[in-house]
């Protein structure tokens, strides 16, 4: 019953919050807006570990066992992510739900006790040497699970129909900001010990991934999804939290194909879209509690925004960013780069659009727009080569570019 109570609150903020937001959406070019750069932590280098500035955009680099990731990432910025612990409860009592931060500590003291042990070994080593604040981290790190205020939008060109005859894979992380989250963003690359190495798009204390790439150019991106067909329900206190199964994925798997059937093996928490994508391939797996259904390209092209599309899934919502978005398969022309871009563009959902990027798996290369009040859809994306990043180690400057 408390978990009911407590998710159903959870999604009517967040339905409230979108359906706002889908008013919002561009469906015109702009020019590109300028972003004021503001580095929000120190340059550091401790314990094998170090946070530098590549292009204005901060990189953390973390390598080891759970208890070195941990540690190192308390060292690099624990002193500046503490005051921001405070956010995940402010945002519940901005929306007027101050009474159940309880139940939303507790709920989220469950959910990482469901990760896997190295998680928790991670997320302990971070809060003890940070001495930071465990419910804040507890509940962070429950985010995928217990926020619904999210949009986000994601396309995927095949490799036939993309000018760079690569396969492009674009992505808008869309969230409300609440005056930190368009500035405390970071890049980390991550390389655990005995796993693939990863690069993660999104925010310190954190151990899940919500957007990232890993060595052999597998790449993922989570998209909120807010009502299902399946029957399902739709919080199961007894998964797993899906941002550490998405780092599983990163760390333990190389194709899509290997992806769908560690996602297939765990218990999932609640419903989710995620956008999936190798050199070759690309899916929407669509996931609920029950279920995980793949949704695959139609004419080369793939779209994604917050809502099922598969039978048994769909409810047959109406959505104006996947109509745009499904509306570029009745055109016949290659996709370039900048094609990718302004499709994203087309979708912002204004200040919520915190983060745009695209992934070219083949290359390991990761083009990416952040920082700033958002839209940052029509920003000049940066170019990081992921691959070079993560062999490169603490020694980044050779290649950023």
């Amino acid at each position: 019953m408390i978990t009911r109570t407590l998710l159903l609150l959870l999604v009517a903020v967040g339905c409230a919050r979108l359906a706002g937001a889908e008013e919002r959406v561009a469906l015109t070019d702009a020019e590109p807006a300028s972003a004021t750069a503001v580095r929000p932590y120190p340059e550091r280098a401790v314990d094998g570990a170090r946070l530098t500035y590549l292009q204005e955009t901060p990189v953390m680099f973390l390598s080891g066992t759970p208890e070195e990731l941990g540690r190192q990432q308390a060292q690099l910025v624990g002193d500046v992510i503490n005051p921001m612990l405070t956010l995940p409860r402010d945002v519940v009592a901005h929306h007027g739900y101050a009474q159940i931060w309880p139940l939303v500590t507790a709920m989220s003291r469950i959910l990482v006790n469901n990760a896997p042990p190295q998680y928790q070994r991670e997320i302990n080593s971070l809060i003890e040497a940070g001495h930071l604040n465990r419910d804040g981290i507890y509940v962070g790190n429950s985010l995928v699970e217990l926020r619904r205020m999210g949009g986000c939008s994601a396309f995927v060109v095949m490799p036939e129909r993309s000018q760079t005859g690569e396969l492009l894979f674009g992505r808008n992380f869309d969230f409300p900001a609440f005056g930190v989250l368009d500035t405390y963003h970071c890049l980390m690359i991550v390389q655990p010990e005995g796993k693939h190495g990863f690069a993660s798009i999104g925010y310190p204390g954190m151990i899940g991934v919500i957007s990232g790439m890993n060595d052999a150019g597998l790449s993922v991106a989570t998209l909120d999804v807010y009502h299902s067909a399946d029957g399902a329900p739709i919080f199961d206190a007894t998964g797993v939290p899906l941002a550490m199964t998405y780092r599983r994925i990163l760390e333990e798997c190389t194709t899509v194909a290997e992806a769908e059937a560690l996602l297939k093996s765990v218990k999932r928490t609640t419903y989710m879209n995620l956008a999936v994508a190798d050199a070759e391939q690309a899916v929407v797996f669509e996931i609920t509690p029950q279920t995980v259904g793949v949704r695959k390209p139609q004419n080369a092209l793939l779209g994604c925004t917050n809502h099922f599309q598969l039978d048994g899934l769909c409810t047959h919502e109406s959505c104006q960013r996947i109509d745009t978005l499904n509306a570029l398969n009745r055109r016949t022309q290659t996709f370039s780069i900048s094609d990718v871009q302004a499709a994203l563009h087309r979708v912002n959902q204004g200040d919520m659009t915190l983060q745009t990027m695209i992934f070219e798996p083949k290359s390991q290369r990761l083009r990416i727009a952040m920082g700033g009040p958002g839209p940052v859809s029509n920003h000049p994306l940066k170019v990081f080569d992921v691959g070079a990043l993560m062999a490169t180690g603490i020694r980044p400057e050779k290649v950023a570019r």
